[in-house]
């Protein structure tokens, strides 16, 4: 079977295509516009490509998907597009959809974020959300997995928590730092992510997953700055906007991972849980780990 990670050269992709050449025979194709970042054994040479292609470029992504059986989705593009990336990521999706159902592509998987939709979401949660709507135009087989923050070494979201709490000796939380979240360590994600290769579906599926605990993100400070052994002084201030609170971010961070904090602060007003069973009815053998085991 014929693989492709599209946004393979991003955290998620990077992880996924090495987790994939060491746990499985498939064949993966790497699709990204930084093939360059991207390295692996040479044991694995024979069952990898790795091409540049552009998603907002027909041709190029048509040509990369040709032969694929299977795709991961892992587009995102608060980095490069600050102020307009929702209509660069439905753009995105738009062309790679087409690309997709004109190559045959049989199962789209799609790694999105946790949000109830009949909530205001922000303008990030929103656009994960309508970038697996366009997807599921597209391809029958979509499972999009939405998740909160995913802890490992080179996640945006938690390399900023990381950045807060070893450079700041006071840490000022907003008001959405009272609404819960439901972490989920790399290792699980890349479980969920390979074992939905092979499970049997009759229709699209959203499938919520999370790690073992449910928290809110000023409890998830605390935990954290207690592993890094720190001794941050952390203020609640109701009344600080996300706005605001954003504005510091360059400051203790570089500058792709600040642009990225500053979009996803407004996310964190949405409680970002898991509210349903479908992960545990779909991939039973999977238990999620408490997170501390993924602090690094």
């Amino acid at each position: 079977m014929h693989i492709a990670i599209i946004g393979a050269s991003g955290f998620l992709g990077k992880n996924l295509t090495k987790y994939l050449l060491e746990n499985t025979d498939l064949e993966i194709t790497a699709i990204s516009l930084e093939p360059e970042s991207i390295s692996i054994e040479d044991k694995y040479q024979n069952r990898f490509k790795n091409i540049k292609a552009d998603v907002l470029r027909d041709e190029e992504i048509s040509r990369a998907l040709s032969g694929i059986d299977i795709a991961y989705y892992f587009i995102h593009m608060m980095t490069n597009y600050k102020n307009n990336f929702y209509d660069k990521e439905e753009a995105a999706a738009e062309t790679t959809g087409k690309a997709l159902k004109s190559n045959g592509v049989k199962r789209v998987i799609y790694m999105s974020g946790l949000g109830n939709d009949s909530k205001d979401l922000s303008k990030h949660l929103a656009s994960r959300h309508n970038t697996g709507d366009i997807l599921r135009k597209y391809i029958h087989e979509v499972i999009e997995f939405r998740a909160s923050m995913i802890i490992g070494e080179g996640s945006a979201s938690f390399e900023i928590a990381r950045n807060i709490i070893d450079k700041a000796p006071i840490i000022t939380l907003p008001r959405w730092s009272k609404t819960k979240t439901q972490p989920i360590g790399i290792t699980d994600a890349l479980l969920y992510l390979k074992e939905a290769v092979e499970i049997k579906i009759s229709k699209p599926e959203i499938v919520e997953i999370g790690g073992g605990d449910v928290m809110s993100y000023v409890e998830f400070v605390k935990k954290y700055r207690d592993y890094r052994h720190k001794k941050n002084i952390i203020i609640r201030i109701p009344f600080l906007s996300e706005r605001v609170a954003g504005k510091s971010l360059p400051l203790l961070m570089n500058k792709n991972y600040a642009r990225v904090g500053q979009n996803m602060l407004s996310s964190f007003r949405n409680e970002m849980i898991v509210t349903n069973n479908r992960a545990r009815e779909l991939f039973p053998n999977i238990n999620p780990h408490k997170i501390e085991e993924f602090f690094i």
